[in-house]
């Protein structure tokens, strides 16, 4: 974990750029390889809505509510409709371009994220600290999935990354620059979500604390004009009924129609009635456990360094901490306490796990510093070589799993939620996304060489993974409702953990020892 000193400086670089650049090239090889997720196609709907301006006036806009309450307004348009205008550009009538296309896109998102993340942190840590952080984040198995197909929270993440640091900069230099520029990170984020004023709430909050004048009043008022005003330009609807939408997409962060249940440490639990610790529980199984060890001390550290130098941490130079800490802690607290309607895992708070990655890294430093104490300055090289050695170890296993189990990294779990996979599945949700349905359908066509292949799914993304196929195979397909009409029936085992009665599994996606997905024949060809 290097200091890096100025004779150390190019080594270190060169390993940051080596990173990004495999980083890159891993998404733009890799982005071909997963199934359409269970959001992709309505959530393209709302974005070609916004596109073609379909909804242009209040009494459409009301009876778009009327049948599905506010979810056309609930989440931000803005990166949607840059998926669409590119679908447009580029993919024209090609489902299949089109859903890669949305998924390169999406990776490159998340790349830009990572990216800003690690700017971030090269303003609070040395360049080998920034450097494992950044290497943390990437080597986390849900994250990397999600980053290729999840356009909702992913984007929100990098938005969310990009608005902190263009605050940070505008509280360490207040100019008008930067003013300008966190009001269009800040405007950008409000495009893609809602919960975006939270980060609106950090800025006033922590820009008056740090300058309590007359000039950060002006400098505030000039920053919400410009997102107040600009913030149409990102969410057109906001132009027919901006207080209706406002509310709508305020109560509809924490009221969601959803009905269906969740499975949650071994019960099939109703959505609007979670246990407090749903979000909570999910992130400590999911999150590789050296992280999570090393974000406990990090936690530790600062609010005890807080506690002992309060002036500096809430209106000084060490601001940033408290920020990342408000960053962190206030969302997972807010779904401790309001319990709001929760599914698919965590996903929902993705934008909080650089928040996250940041305080481990504050655990990281703390352990170099505690080291460095115990064994002396002398050692410290060999301190920070082996702190790296450690870390790369435990990060390890997680790795290889991703490695293993292409594409299918979200199904990562750590030893807390269960000894293998088997019992995994019997107690969280596996592939709720879906993404399996793909190759499921991929080995039937493969397999199968008759011209109709009569296939019962048993939900929704059964259906919409046949536009990955070849539009050959797609034309073979026929969907089918009941068994007696079907020659396979596929599942990914959705709000089912249970074995089905079919005697002839014919393929399965495993992980580890647990059947994910699977094809039954249900009568000869």
């Amino acid at each position: 974990m290097s200091t890096s000193p100025a004779l150390r400086a190019h080594p270190l670089t060169t390993i940051t750029v080596a990173l990004f650049a495999a980083l890159l090239m891993i998404g733009l090889v890799a982005y071909k390889d997963y199934g359409i997720s269970w959001d992709e196609l309505p959530t393209r709907e709302f974005g070609l809505m916004n596109v073609s301006h379909a909804v242009s006036d209040v009494r459409t806009l009301d009876s778009l509510r009327a049948v599905s309450g506010p979810a056309y307004e609930r989440f931000g348009p803005l990166f949607e409709i840059v998926l669409v205008r590119a679908e447009l550009a580029f993919t024209r009538n090609d489902p299949r371009a089109t859903m890669l296309l949305r998924h390169l896109l999406t990776f490159l998102t998340y790349f830009a994220g990572v990216v800003l993340f690690h700017l971030f942190c090269l303003r609070r840590f040395t360049q080998g600290i920034a450097l494992l952080a950044t290497a943390c984040l990437v080597a986390s198995p849900p994250l990397f999935s999600h980053a290729f197909y999840n356009t909702k929270d992913i984007s929100f993440l990098a938005a969310f990354v990009a608005a902190t640091l263009s605050l940070d900069v505008m509280l360490s230099n207040p100019s008008t620059r930067a003013v300008l520029v966190h009001a269009l990170a800040t405007l950008v984020l409000l495009g893609m979500r809602i919960l975006g004023l939270f980060a609106v709430m950090l800025t006033a909050a922590a820009a008056f604390a740090r300058r309590p004048t007359r000039r950060t009043v002006l400098q505030l008022a000039l920053y919400g004009a410009l997102v107040l005003v600009l913030l149409p330009l990102v969410w057109p609807v906001l132009r027919i009924d901006p207080i209706g939408v406002v509310k709508g997409a305020v109560i509809g962060s924490t009221s969601n129609p959803y009905t269906k249940t969740d499975l949650f440490r071994g019960r099939m639990i109703p959505a609007n009635d979670l246990p407090r610790d749903y979000a909570t529980t999910w992130m400590l199984v999911t999150t590789p456990m050296v992280i999570t060890a090393l974000f406990f001390v990090g936690v530790g550290r600062a609010v005890v360094s807080l506690l002992r130098q309060p002036r500096e941490h809430l209106f000084g130079e060490r601001q940033r901490d408290v920020i990342v800490l408000c960053w962190f802690f206030a969302p997972v607290l807010g779904t401790v306490v309001l319990r709001p309607v929760m599914y698919d895992a965590w996903r929902h708070l993705f934008f909080v796990y650089p928040a996250l990655i940041y305080l481990a890294a504050i655990g990281m430093e703390g352990a170099v510093a505690y080291a460095i104490a115990r064994l002396g300055e002398a050692r410290r090289r060999a301190i920070h070589v082996a702190g790296t050695v450690a870390l790369a170890l435990c990060l390890a296993p997680a790795v290889a799993f991703m490695v293993a189990n292409h594409p299918f990294e979200h199904l990562y779990f750590n030893r807390l939620a269960g000894r293998d996979m088997a019992q995994v599945k019997q107690r969280f949700e596996l592939d709720y996304w879906g993404l399996s349905y793909r190759q499921l359908l991929e080995h039937i066509v493969r397999t199968d060489t008759s011209p109709v292949i009569r296939i019962r799914v048993a939900n929704y993304p059964g259906l919409v993974n046949s536009l990955m196929l070849e539009p050959r195979d797609q034309m073979r397909i026929r969907y089918v409702r009941g068994d007696d009409e079907a020659d396979y029936f596929v599942t990914n085992y959705r709000f089912h953990p249970e074995p089905y009665p079919y005697p002839r599994e014919v393929f399965s996606v495993r992980v580890g020892n647990a059947s994910v997905a699977s094809v039954f024949r249900l009568r000869n060809p």
